[in-house]
């Protein structure tokens, strides 16, 4: 009976082969860490969300888009828009009460249009949105009282209802409005399972800094949009419960310099006094540090620190160049060229980047491992000369 042996030429082949995997998943191992550029070119603007270079307007801005949509409703104009900046302007304003009650007047004038057959498009959506949000707002700014759960719970129901009726608008922002007012109401345990319980354990499971695609898995693949939504169309900007649970759906999908960064500013909230909504937690600590290997972390926290000192000095130009205008009876809302002569003072510091220390080690061994396959294959192939003496003919 004839054995066949491979081929020297199969073997070279076989040890070229290994050389290639290895430096080939050194390479997509390495790719994570290369460039903070890479990592967040999937994720348009999450840096400027993150260290907050974007638009927070002065209280007189939405003063007098309150007076001026209040004087249009007044002299009978049927446009329902007027209703939702009216309520969002009381409610940017604190006005709670108010901002509720334009609720109510809109809810009448859709009722009337309907009753004629009348089409209202989308408004009973945004009707349902806004209230929703205004319930718990109120909630929130009348102290966050857990002993009267009434508007966070009617917030819930009015939320739900708003998904219900169009789920796929403002980036789903509502569908992770309602988990995080879900829970409110009903907070997931701390526990040895649970130890950093995020607004998605409920439906989710928990989030660990390592990626893990918990969330892609359970149906919540667009959660960083829908979070980055609260935080830049609402008032997330402030909440230490909206930035962890965006801080763990990036590790979650394995974004990991983002979710450092997003620690950051959890970090950042703390220092200053921010707890978490939840009954146990008050502060609590992210674990950052696992996120990124310590060779990234100095860079990566001095580009944080350079950022948000940049974001707040736009801020303030911005809202220095709003209040100008506003001062003079120009608004956004009525004068096309509110904008034209507005530059930024400033430019968002580059995201850094580095080249892995390790890089030229894995290739080096890389290297000796393909060179060491090949040896093999030619000790092998000359034990397949002597064999072939022996009547045993190679492959």
């Amino acid at each position: 009976m004839r054995r066949t042996l491979p081929s020297f030429r199969a073997l070279c082949w076989a040890g070229l082969a290994v050389t290639v995997t290895v430096v080939g998943v050194a390479k997509a191992c390495l790719w994570d860490y290369d460039t903070l550029k890479a990592e967040a070119a999937g994720l348009p603007g999450i840096v400027e969300i993150i260290t907050g270079r974007f638009d927070r307007f002065p209280p007189v801005y939405y003063e007098m888009r309150l007076e001026r949509v209040a004087g249009e409703i007044e002299a009978g104009s049927t446009d329902l828009e007027l209703y939702d900046n009216a309520g969002v302007a009381c409610d940017r304003l604190g006005r709670h009460d108010d901002a509720i009650e334009w609720m109510a007047r809109k809810l009448a004038a859709i009722e009337a249009i309907e009753s004629v057959g009348g089409d209202t498009g989308e408004h009973r959506y945004r009707y349902l949105a806004n209230l929703g949000t205004f319930h718990v707002h109120r909630w929130l700014a009348n102290g966050a009282d857990r002993s009267n759960m009434t508007d966070v719970a009617r917030s819930r129901d009015l939320i739900a209802e708003a998904i219900a009726v169009n789920p796929d608008a403002h980036f789903g922002r509502e569908r992770y409005q309602l988990l995080a007012i879900e829970w409110l109401l009903d907070p997931p345990p701390i526990n040895s399972e649970f130890t950093i319980p995020t607004i998605f354990a409920a439906k989710a499971g928990e989030l660990y800094v390592a990626p893990s695609n918990v969330l892609e898995k359970a149906g919540f693949d667009d959660a960083v949009n829908g979070l980055s939504g609260i935080i830049t169309l609402g008032s997330g900007w402030e909440s230490v419960d909206l930035f962890h649970a965006l801080a763990m759906a990036l590790a979650d999908q394995g974004d990991g310099v983002m979710a450092f960064l997003a620690g950051r500013r959890v970090a950042e909230l703390q220092a200053a006094g921010s707890v978490s909504l939840h009954p146990q937690l008050g502060q609590f600590d992210l674990m950052i540090e696992e996120i990124l290997p310590d060779r990234a972390q100095s860079k990566t926290n001095a580009f944080y620190d350079a950022a948000r000192v940049e974001a707040d000095g736009w801020r303030v130009a911005r809202e220095r160049f709003v209040s100008g205008k506003l001062n003079h009876g120009l608004h956004p809302d009525t004068h096309p060229g509110f904008w034209d002569d507005w530059t930024d003072p400033t430019s968002p510091p580059a995201l850094p980047t580095w080249g892995s220390p390790h890089r030229g080690f894995i290739v080096v061994i890389a290297t000796l491992t393909g060179v060491l396959a090949i040896a093999i294959s030619l000790v092998v192939w000359l034990v397949v000369l002597k064999l072939k003496a022996g009547g045993i003919r190679p492959a």
